[in-house]
């Protein structure tokens, strides 16, 4: 019977007492989420503490970075020459800039103006050509009348190739202005008068000045070999105002 008892009054005892387990309320998932990233935030500080800290470079990094950027310059040093090079390369072997000298192509160029010449085999009637004058070191730009093995003559003002009449194009203001005060433009005169030949030799050209009372020419001093034609006169590039393509 006192057994009973005791068993009795420990049931109760035991209804009387909650659990603890079941008084306390249950934790949700979203807390311990949220509990389990403060956690990890907590542990993260340090370290970004740490890697915020910026090590100093070192006397052998900032040396190495001096090396390679002297390299670089050396490199960039070395590659604009080998390109200044090669432009006067080409400039020597395709073009020149010589400037006029003399007003003997006035009005069309005058004296100090700079032109572009290009160093072609090309020449054509009419061409401005940069020339040397025979038998001296002198240099000029005169137009081109008479191609190798042509007869050349003038007549009243009229270009004859080949006994062939020849428009002037170039000087019709000239023509006009000479017409009107009953004068010549270019004095009568032949290869023949000039030269003492018939027909121009092969690989030479018969050059004038367009400035034709004034101009030193094939007049004076005869033909104009090819290997004393520097190039072919294509832009008046000075002054800038009066930039000109022939």
């Amino acid at each position: 019977m006192k057994q009973t008892k005791k068993t009795k009054v420990r049931r109760q005892s035991l209804k009387a007492t909650p659990n603890r387990e079941l008084s306390q309320p249950k934790k949700s998932k979203k807390n311990v989420v949220d509990q389990k990233k403060r956690k990890s935030k907590k542990s993260n500080e340090p370290t970004k503490k740490s890697s915020s800290r910026k090590k100093r470079p070192t006397k052998k990094y900032i040396d190495r970075k001096r090396e390679e950027q002297k390299q670089l310059v050396k490199e960039l040093v070395v590659s604009l020459s080998l390109l200044l090079g090669l432009i006067v390369v080409v400039q020597s072997l395709l073009f020149s800039f010589p400037s006029v000298e003399g007003y003997g192509m006035t009005p069309l160029l005058n004296d100090g103006e700079r032109v572009i010449v290009r160093k072609t085999k090309e020449i054509k009637r009419f061409d401005l050509v940069y020339i040397r004058e025979p038998g001296t070191k002198r240099t000029m730009i005169r137009r081109v009348i008479g191609l190798p093995e042509e007869e050349i003559a003038y007549q009243n003002d009229q270009l004859l190739v080949d006994q062939k009449p020849i428009v002037e194009r170039f000087l019709k203001k000239e023509l006009n202005e000479a017409k009107v005060e009953q004068r010549l433009l270019t004095d009568n005169f032949s290869l023949r008068t000039v030269t003492d030949e018939s027909r121009l030799p092969k690989d030479s050209y018969f050059v004038l000045g367009d400035n034709r009372h004034y101009a030193a020419d094939s007049r004076n001093y005869g033909w104009v070999e090819k290997k004393d034609i520097l190039g072919v006169v294509k832009v008046r590039i000075s002054p800038m105002h009066q930039i000109t393509s022939f």
